[in-house]
């Protein structure tokens, strides 16, 4: 069966296709920011209870990781829904390819989430139940991602659909695919030193240069890490997608490069010492990282479905209500944010 006919048929979208995919990019850089701080927060809390070391920046971390969570899930309904609208019909199919599995990330979510709550409350009361929840919370949140990388790249096979003719239970998975398990780790790898460079900073701005060493440490050896995962992820992609960042592609290319350069740029602050130099950076490669998130996208579904190929209806008023909306709640996230900081607990003491 030709694959292609598996495809359903694109519905009309209300505004220019490369504004929303601009939106795109936008909003899910902001989204896998807050999830790195979220997992990598409970990772680093976790360890710090387990290894006895650094036990109060391990509470600070944990304290933050239910907020970082919370913001993690509101930014990350715009990029889903942005993708919904601009590859809907792939993303509905490779979602109800794998329904029983993409169902259970909502259970995930709430078990994951409520973890965290019980291990900041528990901190202090129960230690051994506040790490059982910490780690079952982990557990959960890491199985999240694995389901999230199944779907995005499951919708970027149309051939691998016909497993459904074998298996119509909605119980596919993508393991088969070169790139599943790059993307997935390339995603959360970056959590501990995205953690660890905001532990840095809260130990600067605390004036605790043990946080400072610590939370760099992790920075550095972490990102160094990441750039053997981001190789295997880039040579695991099909040959003409490959080809497409190495000189075939200018604007993928590009992306490519600032993004590599701007991550080297991150590594080298952090050896250096320099967290807040180290920050900027990082969120400027997340930024072109998501751009060349979009730039796989686009080259991998180029031989289904361009987006420029979308009637557009014209209809601007949802559009506008929308970056209204954005940037009402983005100024009330800061205000929120400005508070939590100066409520926060004060801490005390050596780890």
């Amino acid at each position: 069966m030709d694959p292609a006919r598996l495809i359903p048929a694109p519905e009309a979208i209300p505004s220019p296709w490369g504004l929303l995919e601009a939106l795109l990019v936008l909003t899910f850089a902001l989204h896998i920011l807050f999830m790195n701080l979220s997992v990598g927060s409970a990772l680093l809390a976790f360890l710090g209870r387990a290894t006895g070391k650094h036990k109060d920046l391990a509470k600070e971390l944990g304290h933050r990781a239910p907020t970082f969570l919370a913001l993690t899930v509101n930014f990350g309904v715009a990029p889903l829904l942005f993708v919904q609208v601009l590859y809907g019909q792939f993303l509905y199919t490779s979602s109800v390819l794998m329904a029983g599995w993409w169902l259970s990330a909502i259970g995930a979510v709430i078990i994951g989430y409520y973890g965290l709550y019980v291990h900041d409350a528990k901190g202090e009361s129960a230690p051994g139940l506040a790490r059982l929840a910490l780690g079952i919370s982990l557990a959960f949140l890491l199985y999240t991602g694995f389901l999230l990388a199944n779907n995005m790249t499951l919708m970027l096979r149309p051939a691998a659909w016909l497993a459904y003719m074998d298996n119509p239970r909605g119980s596919l998975l993508n393991l088969s695919d070169a790139t599943m398990w790059p993307r997935y780790l390339h995603a959360i790898i970056a959590a501990p030193a995205v953690a660890g460079l905001y532990a840095a900073l809260l130990g600067q701005k605390k004036r605790r240069q043990d946080w400072v060493d610590f939370g760099l440490a992790w920075f550095t050896r972490v990102t160094m890490l990441q750039i053997l995962v981001g190789g295997w992820l880039l040579f695991s992609l099909p040959r003409e997608v490959m080809l497409s960042f190495m000189g075939q592609s200018p604007l993928a290319t590009a992306v490519l490069a600032a993004s590599v350069v701007a991550g080297l740029a991150a590594l080298l602050a952090g050896i250096q010492k320099k967290p807040m130099a180290a920050a900027a950076l990082v969120v400027l490669t997340v930024a072109l990282m998501s751009t060349t998130r979009s730039q796989v996208r686009l080259a991998t579904l180029a031989p289904w479905f361009h987006p420029s190929s979308l009637p557009v209806t014209g209809e601007l008023s949802p559009l506008i209500m929308f970056l209204a909306s954005l940037a009402v709640g983005l100024a009330a996230i800061a205000y929120m944010l400005k508070l939590y900081a100066k409520s926060a607990p004060k801490t005390a003491g050596r780890g």
